[in-house]
């Protein structure tokens, strides 16, 4: 079994290729891992798919209902648009990650009988997620277009921006995982977690009516933003999508970010994919 871990430092480039080769080799494994989780996400479903569609749908009814009608917050150009173009995001982000972490424990079974490299079952979580994602931004995007979002030559970045996404959730999704398997109240966490991120992106507002406070000398505004990487990719889709403008600064540091949770994650799920039989 190949690894990417050699007495506790970061394996050589040779151990990451050799490892890249072992997932390859389990190719047809993982188009199977990926088929059986969106059916089992479906199963006894009378709308199947439309789920993916009409979850969004429901969600942007009422937070425009409470937001711009009740609340009678600052009205906001297009506001269901500008709500849906980061809400599909953050609910693949959210359904993605929570699906990952516990693929391993879910398959406690499949992991005790046979050998395959564990790391499929996150990355097929992870990527059924990364499916529905893809047809709801598309369907979203065939809606949308009628109602006065235009295309722009900015939408070329979208398959980037959704590239970039799929590397942050991945990573962040193999971490979450492995530490699930010996840590049990991570799901707990992570749901207050995520909870708090969701306020914290500015996804159902706008990020201009975050305050410019400065503490210690810091701008708040700004580095909250900066590393928040859900922050810019929501917004960079909106500036593609709505606007036409290209991507902001910020992304490069949500690439860094994205990177490193990459590589954090393979490192550690690599690291302790070896004892979670017996945890299991």
């Amino acid at each position: 079994m190949a690894v990417i871990a050699y007495k506790g430092r970061l394996a050589p480039a040779r151990h990451v290729i050799s490892a890249a080769r072992e997932l390859g080799a389990y190719g047809d494994l993982l188009r199977n891992l990926v088929v059986r989780d969106l059916k089992v996400r479906y199963r006894g479903s009378v709308l199947g798919f439309a789920w993916s569609l009409l979850n969004p749908l429901l969600m942007m009814a009422v937070f425009t209902l409470v937001f711009q009608v009740l609340a009678k917050a600052d009205p906001i150009e297009r506001y269901p648009f500008f709500l849906l173009a980061a809400l599909v995001p953050w609910l693949f982000t959210q359904h993605a990650l929570t699906s990952a972490m516990r693929s391993v424990t879910s398959n406690a079974q499949l992991i005790k009988k046979v050998y395959f490299p564990r790391e499929l079952l996150p990355i097929s979580a992870v990527l059924a997620s990364f499916v529905n994602f893809v047809l709801a931004y598309a369907v979203f995007w065939a809606v949308a277009v009628p109602f006065g979002v235009g295309t722009t030559r900015a939408m070329l970045f979208i398959p980037l921006l959704m590239g970039l996404h799929l590397v942050l959730v991945l990573g962040l999704g193999l971490l979450l995982a492995a530490v699930n398997v010996f840590f049990r109240d991570t799901e707990h966490i992570v749901e207050v977690g995520m909870l708090a991120w969701f306020f914290l992106t500015p996804i159902f507002y706008a990020m201009s009516i975050v305050p410019n406070n400065t503490v210690l000398g810091l701008d708040i505004h700004r580095w909250v933003f900066m590393f928040n990487p859900m922050a810019t990719l929501v917004t960079d889709y909106r500036y593609a999508f709505m606007w036409g403008f290209l991507p902001i600064r910020h992304t490069l540091v949500t690439l860094v970010i994205a990177g490193a949770a990459l590589g954090a994650g393979w490192w550690l799920f690599r690291r302790l994919a070896a004892r979670f039989a017996e945890e299991l």
